[in-house]
């Protein structure tokens, strides 16, 4: 399992302030980053098997692309999934039938791209970020 090449591995949806983290403890130990991901790696991947290792969030929606919700579309996900986080690093247009009940049934909204949102709710989805660190649009 010692397989260790020269080949660089580019990982998407690296959150880039853990991995600016890395870089610094990295430094700080004199290691490199492949270091201590390869060693973060080993210990989730030794970990015991009788642990819960469900990689996917079954109450996340990730969008990397462009897309369009509609309250039609928020509460169909929510009977489906019961209250859902956003993760967003493409382009999310909330519709303007969007409304309060609707974004009660968002969780959170992790945006790192671009989300439009109508401005008379624009509110709500900051509530619902918390952090944004990509770009909010009022429409």
């Amino acid at each position: 399992m010692n397989n260790m090449t020269n080949n660089a591995v580019l990982i998407r949806g690296m959150d880039r302030d853990l991995y600016n983290t890395v870089i610094s403890r990295a430094k700080q130990q004199g290691k490199n980053v492949g270091d201590l991901v390869n060693e973060a790696l080993r210990q989730y991947v030794s970990a015991s098997p009788t642990e819960d290792h469900n990689v996917f969030d079954t109450k996340k929606l990730v969008i990397a692309g462009s897309v369009l919700l509609s309250k039609s579309d928020i509460l169909g996900l929510h009977e489906e999934l019961g209250n859902f986080h956003l993760e967003n690093s493409g382009d999310l247009t909330l519709d303007k039938d969007v409304d309060r009940e609707a974004f009660s049934k968002i969780e959170r909204i992790n945006n790192t791209g671009k989300l439009r949102v109508p401005s008379d709710v624009h509110h709500f989805a900051l509530l619902k970020a918390g952090h944004v660190r990509g770009e909010v649009e009022k429409y």
